[in-house]
């Protein structure tokens, strides 16, 4: 990537394609801030929690991880504010019925912001809960391309700060079966990037009872029946669509299936002769757009 990144700076190319290496971001965006591009996308990152074995089938459990993660830190991991951005929820900005909700944070507010882990909080529900001291598997991808590699180690050792024998294991994606995920209590490796941006094209699927992504972890039929009613009126009234799916997030927040982590920023690299960038959330670079020049 530093061979693209000089062969841009000198004009042998004008796009760089993906994220510009973490260390050289700060560099560029001071030496050359008009070519530089960070750009929201339709993607949430997150690890995903089985509800089915323990100690993660403790809705306490699942609670009190969320809020002992510093979303701010993992931030960091990514890069930094301008890869990624704190999130508590499924759905991501932009999508319909999507509100700023952050339960798990320091002091709650009605605007939904992110402003630090309670700890407090959490040790607190783990006490509850009874678990502490029980053994957890931490699996991640070694060979991920969108989850930073340091991520899966930040969640063992947060883990391990809650008072739980955790056991973290690598392993590159293709040796991990459909059927080991299944069996997984918890794993770091969990993103998703609209192809359709709408919260139908990907909540069912990973939330649903059966759902094509969700590795069994998850099942509620009220919810299964919300979503199918969200689903149905997005083309009769969109207006009441809306209002349901955000309930419907708010209540997936709640029940913490997931741990939420970020939302995925694009950013990018440009020459100084192309001109009129811009970037669309689902397609990316418009390069139809651009001119040379």
């Amino acid at each position: 990537m530093q061979d693209a990144v000089t062969a841009a700076e000198q004009g042998r190319a004008d796009w760089i394609y993906g994220l510009i290496p973490r260390t050289q971001y700060r560099q560029l965006s001071l030496q050359a801030p008009a070519q530089v591009h960070s750009s929201p996308e339709f993607v949430v990152d997150f690890a995903p929690l089985n509800t089915h074995r323990a100690p993660f089938n403790d809705v306490r459990v699942r609670q009190a991880l969320n809020y002992a993660i510093n979303r701010r830190t993992i931030v960091q991991l990514y890069g930094g504010p301008a890869f990624a951005t704190p999130t508590c929820q499924p759905l991501t900005p932009g999508l319909p019925g999507y509100r700023r909700y952050c339960p798990y944070t320091r002091r709650p507010s009605a605007d939904g912001a992110y402003t630090g882990p309670d700890l407090a909080r959490a040790r607190h529900l783990i006490s509850e809960s009874g678990t502490r001291g029980e053994r957890v598997d931490v699996w991640g991808e070694s060979d991920e391309a969108y989850v930073p590699r340091g991520v899966p180690a930040y969640f063992a050792g947060v883990l391990r700060s809650l008072g739980y024998r955790v056991h973290l294991h690598m392993a590159p994606s293709a040796t991990i079966t459909e059927e080991m995920r299944r069996h997984f209590q918890l794993s770091v490796d969990g993103d998703w990037l609209a192809d359709y941006p709408d919260p139908s094209s990907y909540l069912p699927q990973f939330f649903g009872c059966g759902g094509g992504n969700s590795n069994e972890y998850y099942c509620s039929p009220p919810i299964d029946q919300k979503m199918a009613e969200a689903s149905r009126l997005e083309l009769s009234d969109p207006a009441k669509a809306t209002t349901l799916w955000t309930s419907i997030d708010h209540q997936l927040t709640a029940s913490a299936a997931w741990v939420p982590t970020v939302n995925e920023r694009e950013v990018e690299f440009v020459s100084q002769r192309l001109h009129n960038y811009e970037y669309n959330p689902v397609w990316g670079f418009l390069a139809d757009q651009s001119w040379l020049g």
